[in-house]
């Protein structure tokens, strides 16, 4: 914009100079001396040469001349010089437009370039001694600062380029440092959180530990005086619950590191995951009686799928994920249908946790994981942050897929077959 716009300007510049030039010119060429240029005199070549040539130097041109109406020349300052005008191609229309009187001033013509050379000219009537329009005085200059201009259109575009770059190299640094200053509170967050998840996790436990041994003690007795079978049940779900207390107890201690195993104080074994999901599913049942819930994959899983692993934390994740399935079924007024299933892939053993609730948008998955976060208005969203700690644990990964608007969400936890 800046080279077009000075372009514009030095030539409309030119342009009035030439044409002034030409104006000036035409009025110190005498009719008579016009008149004899047509009658093809001598004298009035000879008088009227010097002064074309004192024009052009004096106004540093290329060429003055003069042209009759069939563009022959009658006075030109070049030496060599065709009998026919040979820019009248170009320049035809500004010379006929004051033959015939459709100009009667000083008029310029286009600027034209041929390779590195620009060439502009302007015209100026010439009356004979009878009053009439006989002959076009044209003044021509050879413009070299237009080739400057040239240039400074490529210095132009080199620096912008180089500005460019420039630009988006400082950009691409500085959204490097934000990115990194962003990891780095996010970090730091995330180890205030931890530090109050410990605290929080220290306080909690040690309130439940000693209102659970009232519990054990009360389904023992009751298991011994009135034989109930149920008893036993509350005996092995009171040793569970003692279990995951105590692991939070042991990740309170270590002031809530994010390095600090949620399992450290259970004992790896082997699980059959075909019994460990049976007895999921019957526990999950009983939490939701009077529920009808759907299950997804009733029969997907192998008939006989034994690994080692840390069976209590395993069936805490999983009947996490399921609860979280349900609820967020019931949530989206839908009824309850969830699926988990296992498999044994590359070396690897693969559970599924799958629901039909609304699915979560990219922003909420992004989130899942964060402690405290929840979609639900009633939770303390740290179940599938914990979740995530305790398989991450057991030495494998746990992966969440969802689309909101197809909706549903499957949990993968993933660990190598041992």
């Amino acid at each position: 914009l800046f080279y077009n716009q000075t372009e514009r300007q030095l030539d409309s510049l030119l342009g009035r100079r030439l044409a002034a030039i030409a104006a000036t010119a035409s009025v110190l060429i005498p009719p008579d001396v016009v008149s004899g240029l047509e009658a093809f005199d001598l004298h009035a070549f000879v008088r009227i040469s010097d002064k074309l040539e004192e024009i052009r130097q004096s106004d540093s041109l290329s060429e003055v001349f003069i042209l009759n109406d069939d563009y022959e020349y009658l006075a030109t300052t070049q030496l060599l010089a065709d009998s026919l005008y040979f820019l009248a191609p170009l320049n035809g229309v500004y010379i006929d437009s004051l033959f015939f009187g459709w100009r009667t001033a000083a008029l310029p013509s286009a600027t034209y370039r041929t390779g590195r050379l620009f060439l502009k000219s302007a015209f100026a009537p010439l009356r004979d001694t009878t009053g009439k329009i006989a002959a076009v005085l044209g003044v021509e200059a050879n413009v070299d600062y237009f080739t400057s201009l040239d240039a400074s259109r490529t210095n132009l575009l080199y620096a912008s380029g180089l500005s460019l770059a420039g630009g988006l190299l400082f950009g691409l640094v500085f959204l490097l440092l934000q990115r990194r200053l962003i990891q780095a509170e996010a970090r730091l967050f995330q180890n205030e959180t931890h530090a109050y998840l410990g605290r929080m996790a220290a306080v909690v436990s040690h309130e439940i530990k000693n209102p659970l041994m009232i519990i054990r003690a009360s389904a023992e007795r009751l298991a011994k005086k009135h034989q109930v079978e149920e008893a036993a049940f509350v005996v092995e779900e009171v040793d569970r619950l003692n279990d995951i207390v105590t692991g939070y107890l042991d990740f309170a201690r270590s002031g809530g590191s994010k390095d600090a195993s949620l399992v450290a104080s259970e004992k790896s074994e082997q699980i059959n995951l075909v019994e460990l999901i049976a007895d999921i599913r019957r526990q999950f049942q009983t939490k939701y009686p009077d529920d009808e819930i759907t299950w997804l994959d009733p029969d997907t899983t192998a008939t006989n799928l034994v690994t080692t692993g840390y069976r209590r934390s395993l069936r805490q994740v999983i009947l996490n994920l399921l609860i979280n399935g349900a609820q967020a079924c019931l949530d989206a007024g839908k009824p309850i249908a969830v699926g988990v299933m296992a498999e044994r892939a590359g070396g690897h053993i693969r559970i599924v946790v799958s629901d039909h609730g609304p699915g979560l948008s990219k922003s909420q998955l992004q989130k899942a994981f964060d402690p405290f976060y929840t979609t639900r208005t009633h939770g303390s969203g740290l179940g599938l942050y914990l979740s995530r700690k305790l398989v991450t644990d057991m030495g494998g990964t746990l992966e969440i897929a969802s689309r909101k608007t197809l909706g549903g969400t499957k949990a993968v936890i993933t660990f190598k077959d041992r």
